[in-house]
């Protein structure tokens, strides 16, 4: 799954969604993060020790896509924008569902608001629909026990 979350790693995807998944890594594809050193170590540190983290620019993430052992893993995909989101499915085939989380609570100046948790511009919905568009189901749901609400039926809701 890939998870779109402006915090990227913390409690919710570290513990809830990777448990729920099964998956034994979480790549985090985001060039700040990537960038900083800081950020990239507390992003592993916020990582459960049973699994691993990868925090990788786009360039970086693009390779390691290409690479047809990426296809075996049982990986958690975090980004923390549409426009992250819409690169990966661009550069990663496979890819079954895209998962909005807590997204736009930063800069919501051009953002409208669809739930308590979630806020897109114009820009944004135009990147999730375009990876809706090729295929990918993309929905919202913060954490697996709560109802999942599709895309179209999101956008449809802050009309």
């Amino acid at each position: 799954m890939l998870r779109i979350d402006e915090r990227l790693v913390h409690g919710q995807v570290a513990l809830i969604w990777s448990r729920n998944l099964g998956v034994n890594r979480i790549i985090v594809v985001n060039d700040k993060a990537a960038n900083d050193p800081i950020q990239t170590a507390s992003l592993k540190m916020a990582t459960p020790d049973t699994m691993k983290a990868i925090v990788l620019t786009r360039e970086k993430a693009k390779q390691m896509f290409a690479d047809p052992r990426v296809q075996a893993l049982d990986v958690l995909i975090v980004v923390n924008n549409p426009q992250d989101a819409r690169f990966v499915t661009e550069h990663l085939a496979g890819i079954p569902r895209v998962n909005i989380g807590n997204f736009g609570r930063v800069g919501t100046a051009d953002k409208k608001q669809y739930t308590d948790n979630l806020r897109l511009s114009d820009q944004d919905v135009a990147d999730l629909q375009a990876i809706e568009d090729s295929g990918i189901t993309v929905n919202y749901q913060i954490v697996p026990d709560q109802p999942l609400i599709p895309f179209d039926k999101l956008i449809r809701k802050g009309a």
